[in-house]
């Protein structure tokens, strides 16, 4: 039985009600997304406006659940959070890369941007997108550039996070990662690019940046900040896979991105660290967690992601940004209804693979043939395609 020394439960401080094409809770603070019952929503829906309500027997087996799991607790006095605003679109947009600057410290030989222009998203188109992002009922911020560290108003920005009801995940590449710059920080995650052992790394980012990586990873945890790291697969960390593998499990790494670059930005000037599908599909299989919360749309990658760049344009990723759909001016929703969807059943494949891979990156699949045919890259990682066999083309050798 419940006790009666407390009249009212409350939501957790880090969970929030989202209305997405179901009723979820979603625990910010652990990237958890609880699908709910009509029953369990209008419950908890209550609970955040502050409201009491007699507790029935069929409720008392969640409440337990929920309270397990650090969801609710209970107080003596009515304790409402923000209200729930309307329904997102459909589909919805969980994910957001907002790029808000093209500065950088570092020129990465693999780097899709390039050199950039010194363009920043201002302080107030900022907060309109992160009002935005909220209002259609968002999960997942990813704070991008560039290297965000170095936008003029950081801190501004930084300062503001906590007031938003979605996760922010800070991308970088982690050399400006102070003890006090951990300390200060805001976000729920640093997603920190590691890109091999000292060699491999630094072949990549340049010399002196892989123990400044290593320092920035101990600063974060240190200050309580969740990491995970991001991985480019290239020519010259292929053989440092397993020692880095094992660095990142003695980090206690809860996720781990590995990934291959396109060759776009400064990739076309240096080819030669160019990896091909049949050999670097199998370090795809490194990775680890990569919590997304898909729902049973069945589209091609991408279907709840979006991307703003630097220039104020709205595109399906970063990577589509020669391809934008409209200005954030115009708004968040309005810009995310005209991404261009790919149902699955549109690829021109049928494997068994198709529901767990989706056709993997569409930018891939269509810089190696078209938009409708499935990434090389995830064929070979999952055992479709094996050495040798079409597809395994020498671009970049």
């Amino acid at each position: 039985m419940m006790s009666s020394d407390h009249k009212f439960i409350h939501l957790a401080s880090h969970c929030v009600l989202k209305n997405l094409e179901e009723p979820y809770l979603y625990d910010i603070q652990n990237d958890d997304l609880y699908k709910l019952s009509s029953d369990a929503f209008q419950f908890l829906l209550k609970c955040s406006r502050g409201e009491s309500s007699p507790i029935r027997k069929k409720d008392e087996e969640f409440i337990q659940y929920c309270l397990s799991q650090n969801l609710i607790a209970f107080s003596e006095i009515p304790m409402g959070g923000k209200a729930l605003s309307n329904p997102s679109p459909v589909p919805s947009l969980r994910y957001l890369e907002l790029q808000i600057t093209d500065r950088c410290n570092l020129r990465c030989r693999h780097c899709y941007i390039g050199d950039g222009l010194h363009q920043d998203l201002s302080i107030e188109q900022i907060q309109k997108i992160l009002k935005e992002f909220e209002e259609i009922q968002g999960l997942r911020l990813l704070l991008s550039g560039g290297e965000p560290l170095l936008h003029p108003y950081f801190w501004e920005i930084n300062d503001i996070l906590r007031d938003y009801a979605f996760r922010s995940v800070l991308l970088s590449n982690g050399t400006l990662i102070s003890r006090d710059v951990s300390r200060r920080l805001r976000v729920h995650e640093v997603q920190i690019s590691l890109d091999g052992m000292k060699e491999g790394h630094e072949s990549l980012r340049g010399k002196g940046n892989f123990e400044k990586t290593l320092a920035a990873i101990g600063s974060l945890q240190e200050a309580g900040i969740m990491v995970s790291i991001a991985t480019m697969i290239h020519r010259r960390n292929l053989e440092e896979f397993d020692q880095l593998a094992s660095l990142i499990e003695s980090k206690n790494i809860r996720e781990w991105n590995v990934d291959v670059p396109c060759i776009e930005g400064r990739l076309k000037e240096n080819r030669e660290l160019w990896v091909s599908p049949s050999i670097a599909g199998h370090f795809l299989n490194y990775g680890y967690g990569g919590g997304l919360h898909c729902s049973k749309n069945n589209a091609t990658c991408g279907a709840h992601l979006c991307a703003i760049i630097p220039n104020e344009r709205v595109s399906k990723c970063g990577l589509f940004s020669q391809e934008t759909v409209g200005s954030i001016e115009e708004g968040l929703r309005i810009c995310w209804q005209r991404i261009p969807r790919i149902p699955l059943t549109d690829l021109s494949c049928n494997c068994t693979e198709i529901e767990a891979c989706r056709g993997g990156c569409r930018y891939r699949a269509k810089i190696h043939g078209d938009l409708f045919q499935p990434d090389p890259f995830q064929c070979y990682a999952r055992g479709v395609l094996k050495g040798g066999e079409e597809h395994d083309d020498q671009e970049g050798s």
